[in-house]
C-alpha cells in the first residue's frame, strides 16, 4: 500500500529528481511535472492525495495550478517550494488554501514528515461503500446504487447539501464495470458563463482570444468512465440545451474544432433542489429532466437517520484520534444527546467537521458535548433558537437556521471566512456567496 499520490511540480532538475527518489523510498507514488503545461496534463488523470508545486515555472506559476485545481475538484493539500522568501505571497498562498509554504533551500526530512501527516489524514477516511450500511433506509439506497452501477442509464441522486451525493456517484462509478476509468465531477453551479463552454467541451487552439492551446473539456476526459455533474439544477439554460444535444446525439465538438467527438461516458447528476418544482416555473427544461431522470435515488438528511448518530460519532471521532495520534477516545454520554436534539443542517459533512475540530481541540480522551457544540446548539427544533414564526415559510426557517449557523461559525473562526468555510464544509465562493445572499456582513458574528 502506497502512502499517496503526490504531484511534484518542479522545473529544476536535480532538486526534482532528489524529491522523486525520496518520496518514493518513503512509499509515495509520485508524478514529476517540469512545467505548468505538464501540472495541467497530470491533474487532468487521476487526482493527487497532494500537490507539491514550486512557485515559479518556466511556463507559468504554481498558484494558477493551485487555483484552477481548486476550482474543478475542491481543495487538495497544496505546499509551495520557492526560493524567493516573500511573506506577503506566503500569507495569501496559505490564506487562500495552501497548507504550508517552505523556502528553498528546505529541511527535506521535515517536509517528508509533513507529507507523511497529510497522507495520514486523507487516508483514513471511511471506505465509499461504508456509507451505505449504517441503517436499514441507507441498506436500501445502497442496493439501489449497487444495481444501477452496470446499467447504462442515467442516475440522478437527490437530497440536500451534505448529504453525501457525490459519494453516492462515486459508489454508481466504482461498483461497476467503468470502476478503472475516469470519474470526472463537475459543481455545474460553479462554472463561470465566460469559460463554460471551453470547459465542457475543450477548444482548439486560436478559437478564442487567450486561447494558445488545445485543450480537452470534461466531456472528452471523462472518456467511458463516469461524468458527475453535481448542482445540475444550477445550470443555465444555455448550457441546459447544449448539455441535451450532447445526449441525444453523443457526440459534441471543441469550440474552433470541426471533428466530431463521440460521448461515450455514463452520466450521473445530482442536485438538492427540486426538479420538478423548476420545470414547472420554466427554470429546468422538461425534456432534460426526462433525460437524466431514469434511475433515480433520494439521500435522506441526516435528521431523519438518528439512530445512524452514535456509530458515526463514535467511528468518526476514532478516525480523528487515530490521525491526530491520540489513541483512543470516548463520546461522553451528554455529547450523544446533543447530537440527537441537532438539527444538522449541514448533514454527514457538518458532523465529520464537527467531530475533528472537537477531537483536535480536545484533550484527546473524551468527546464532550462543549467541545462538539462550542457555540450551544444553535440549530435545534426548528432549526434555530429561538421560537420561531408559525406563519414561516420553509425558506424562511432554512434561511434562519443557515444564517445562524454561519454566523456561529465565522465567530468561532474569529471572522476568519476560510476557517469558517473549512469548518462548514464549504468553499470560500459559496460561503461568500450565502453571506450575501443571507446579509451577513464581515462584523455580523
Amino acid at each position: 500500500m502506497t502512502a499517496g499520490r503526490i504531484l511534484v511540480v518542479e522545473d529544476d532538475a536535480t532538486l526534482g529528481v532528489s524529491l522523486q527518489q525520496r518520496l518514493v523510498l518513503e512509499g509515495f507514488t509520485v508524478r514529476w511535472a517540469r512545467s505548468a503545461a505538464e501540472a495541467d496534463a497530470a491533474l487532468k488523470g487521476a487526482a493527487p492525495d497532494i500537490i507539491l508545486s514550486d512557485i515559479r515555472l518556466p511556463d507559468g506559476d504554481g498558484e494558477t495550478i493551485m487555483r484552477r485545481h481548486f476550482e474543478r475538484f475542491g481543495l487538495v493539500p497544496v505546499i509551495f517550494m520557492t526560493a524567493y522568501g516573500d511573506i506577503d505571497q506566503a500569507v495569501r498562498l496559505v490564506r487562500d488554501g495552501a497548507v504550508d509554504y517552505v523556502s528553498k533551500p528546505f529541511d527535506l526530512d521535515r517536509l517528508v514528515e509533513t507529507l507523511q501527516g497529510i497522507s495520514r489524514r486523507t487516508s483514513s477516511g471511511p471506505q465509499v461503500g461504508a456509507a451505505f450500511s449504517g441503517s436499514n433506509a441507507m441498506r436500501k439506497i445502497g442496493a439501489t446504487l449497487l444495481r444501477a452501477a452496470d446499467i447504462d442509464l442515467p442516475v440522478l441522486i437527490l437530497g440536500e447539501t451534505g448529504t453525501g451525493k457525490e459519494v453516492a456517484a462515486r459508489y454508481v462509478h466504482e461498483a461497476g464495470s467503468r470502476k478503472t476509468l475516469p470519474f470526472v465531477p463537475v459543481n455545474c453551479g460553479a462554472l463561470p458563463a465566460e469559460l463554460a463552454d471551453s470547459l465542457l467541451f475543450g477548444h482548439e487552439r486560436g478559437s478564442f482570444t487567450g486561447a494558445s492551446g488545445m485543450h480537452r473539456g470534461f466531456f472528452e476526459e471523462a472518456d467511458e468512465g463516469t461524468l458527475f455533474l453535481d448542482e445540475i439544477g444550477d445550470l443555465s439554460p444555455v448550457l441546459q440545451v447544449k448539455l441535451l444535444r450532447v445526449l441525444e446525439t453523443r457526440e459534441f465538438r471543441r469550440l474552433g474544432g470541426s471533428e466530431t467527438r463521440k460521448f461515450g461516458a455514463r452520466l450521473v447528476c445530482a442536485t438538492n433542489k427540486d426538479l420538478g418544482a423548476m420545470v414547472a416555473d420554466g427554470q429546468f427544461r422538461e425534456d432534460l429532466w426526462f433525460r437524466i431522470n431514469v434511475i433515480a435515488c433520494k439521500l435522506p438528511p441526516l435528521r431523519e437517520r438518528r439512530e445512524e448518530l452514535p456509530s458515526l460519532l463514535e467511528s468518526f471521532a476514532s478516525a480523528a484520534a487515530a490521525r491526530l495520534g491520540h489513541g483512543c477516545i470516548v463520546v461522553d454520554a451528554a455529547a450523544h444527546e446533543a447530537a440527537k436534539r441537532h438539527r444538522w443542517p449541514g448533514n454527514i459533512r457538518e458532523l465529520i467537521n464537527r467531530v475533528d475540530r472537537a477531537v483536535a481541540m480536545g484533550d484527546g480522551h473524551v468527546l464532550s458535548e462543549a467541545e462538539l457544540f462550542p457555540e450551544g446548539l444553535v440549530a435545534t427544533d426548528m432549526g434555530f433558537g429561538s421560537t420561531p414564526d408559525v406563519n414561516a415559510t420553509l425558506a424562511d426557517v432554512r434561511d434562519a437556521a443557515e444564517r445562524a449557523h454561519i454566523k456561529a461559525a465565522l465567530a468561532r473562526a474569529d471572522g476568519s471566512p476560510k476557517e469558517a468555510a473549512e469548518t462548514l464544509g464549504v468553499s470560500r465562493t459559496t460561503l461568500w456567496e450565502k453571506m450575501r445572499r443571507l446579509n451577513i456582513g464581515p462584523d455580523d458574528t
